[in-house]
């Protein structure tokens, strides 16, 4: 607020260097109603940026996991996922932290399948522009986050640590921040995902790589694979120093997928969702 009634005072020092001709309207109370407009137009902005958390729904989540499956057997010819026994393990209160590149627009909608058939209780950080166009993501777990804002950001930071804390919750994050293709290299990473592990203590994270492919079919087949996961003690870890091991870790799980498909090696990959012909 200290910055606003600095904007105020810049106003209100701006108003008597008017021409003379406008100067008859500059009176004390032009000037109390021109800042309370300039703090209603500044709180209305405040409340444009404020974050927006999840607001959960089981039979809605319920309902749009039906919907989704038929929309992805629909547009794709399956969803494969190799490494389900490492999302699917026992977790006496141990949070879950899955950390995905980002290739598609499909990305959410594969992470939200992944998450239903292997029964977590998930939420995923979404960008704040998207989730308001598409504001029903809030009931199956999405909250908003501004990477260009980083106070906004922190506070997403924050909420996603509440989340998780002593509890068996797990949070879907993608560090690139924009979608890039399957191949771009090296994967340039920003620090969200190791700064919620610092702020949340120990927790499981798992690199979960996504890969789009035209294999024998005219629909694109989904591969995913699930790394071996890695119990962080959050309070001991550096964020930056994190964000290049995760680079590393998610790098190494792409290329994994990709060497599958090129050997058409794909017996450890579960076919989760199959196409549906129309």
């Amino acid at each position: 607020m200290l910055r606003s009634g600095l904007r105020v005072k810049s106003v209100l020092r701006w108003l008597p260097s008017l021409p003379p001709a406008q100067q008859p309207w500059v009176k004390r109370t032009h000037i109390c109603a021109l800042a309370d407009d300039y703090l209603g137009w500044l709180k209305g902005n405040e409340r444009v940026f404020q974050m927006i958390t999840a607001r959960k729904s089981r039979w809605f989540e319920k309902a749009f996991e039906i919907y989704n499956r038929n929309l992805l057997a629909r547009r794709f010819r399956g969803l494969r996922v190799a490494g389900l026994h490492h999302l699917m393990k026992e977790r006496a209160c141990v949070p879950l932290v899955l950390y995905a590149n980002h290739s598609s627009w499909w990305d959410g909608l594969v992470a939200f399948a992944i998450s239903r058939y292997c029964k977590l209780d998930a939420y995923a950080m979404m960008e704040e522009r998207q989730l308001r166009e598409y504001p029903f993501h809030r009931k199956i777990g999405a909250f908003s986050v501004v990477r260009e804002k980083p106070r906004e950001a922190l506070r997403s930071i924050h909420y996603a640590s509440e989340l998780l804390r002593n509890t068996n919750r797990a949070v879907w994050i993608f560090p690139q921040g924009e979608t890039q293709p399957n191949d771009a290299r090296p994967l340039r990473l920003y620090t969200g995902a190791a700064r919620i592990i610092e702020r949340t203590g120990n927790l499981l994270a798992v690199p979960v790589a996504i890969r789009y492919e035209f294999l024998d079919d005219f629909k694109p087949e989904i591969f995913t694979r699930a790394g071996e996961p890695e119990l962080i003690e959050g309070h001991r870890t550096h964020a930056k120093k994190l964000t290049v091991h995760f680079q590393t870790s998610l790098t190494r799980t792409l290329d994994h997928i990709r060497s599958d498909v090129l050997a058409s090696n794909l017996s450890d990959y579960k076919e989760i969702i199959a196409s549906r012909r129309e």
